[in-house]
């Protein structure tokens, strides 16, 4: 992460995904997925309104360049392909999550048990409850999505593919997409998060102040 973690011209963050050095090989998982979303197209179709939910999610996704069209690849190249479900949050009805599973596995191997998940660098909640006593004032604040603010990098978005309707379309048929960022459900995604968080902190407290350190 030190080493390979750096910004892009329109200064976003590219972030690696660890993939361990001695590991299997990836196997063709292509069926698998197919197979999984044809189950979710099933289940969609039978809810009118939950498909409603994931149309927006996906649309969103697309639109802001997380996700887009893969395109193809030499058959001996190595790939994965993402499942994709979509969850509800108990308190947000009306918005779905799609979570790519990366613990889905073929002949024992999955994306996650290849991929390095690297340290726990939450706060702990010990460190957060005393901090609250500190100061007569205490803020919180949440970073919306924030596994997706930092891409990944391009030789590695072949491990990210999933598969979904064209042009986002439910009349369409199922293309291969790929994403660009770090997703919800791989190991990694948090500590690259919590990672990418400190460096920014770490690079605007100059400019600032340390109090962006506290983060």
């Amino acid at each position: 992460m030190d080493t390979e973690m750096k910004k892009d011209n329109s200064g976003k963050w590219i972030a690696p995904l660890p993939l361990k050095e001695d590991r299997p090989r990836l196997p063709n998982n292509r069926k698998q997925a197919l197979d999984r979303a044809k189950s979710l197209d099933i289940n969609l179709r039978r809810d009118p309104v939950k498909k409603g939910h994931f149309l927006i999610f996906m649309q969103t996704l697309i639109d802001a360049g997380h996700a887009e069209p893969a395109l193809p690849l030499d058959p001996a190249v190595e790939r994965w392909y993402l499942p994709l479900f979509g969850v509800y949050h108990p308190q947000k009805k009306d918005r779905i999550r799609g979570v790519f599973d990366s613990s889905s596995s073929v002949n024992g191997v999955s994306l996650n048990s290849v991929l390095m998940s690297g340290p726990d660098l939450m706060n702990s909640l010990l460190g957060v409850l005393l901090r609250f006593r500190k100061e007569r004032v205490a803020i919180m604040v949440d970073i919306e999505q924030m596994f997706y603010c930092f891409l990944v990098q391009h030789d590695r978005r072949r491990y990210l593919r999933f598969l979904w309707h064209e042009n986002n379309d439910f009349e369409k048929p199922l293309i291969e997409y790929q994403m660009n960022v770090h997703v919800f459900g791989n190991s990694p995604s948090p500590a690259v998060a919590t990672y990418g968080l400190r460096r920014t902190a770490l690079e605007a407290k100059d400019k600032y102040g340390e109090d962006v350190m506290l983060c």
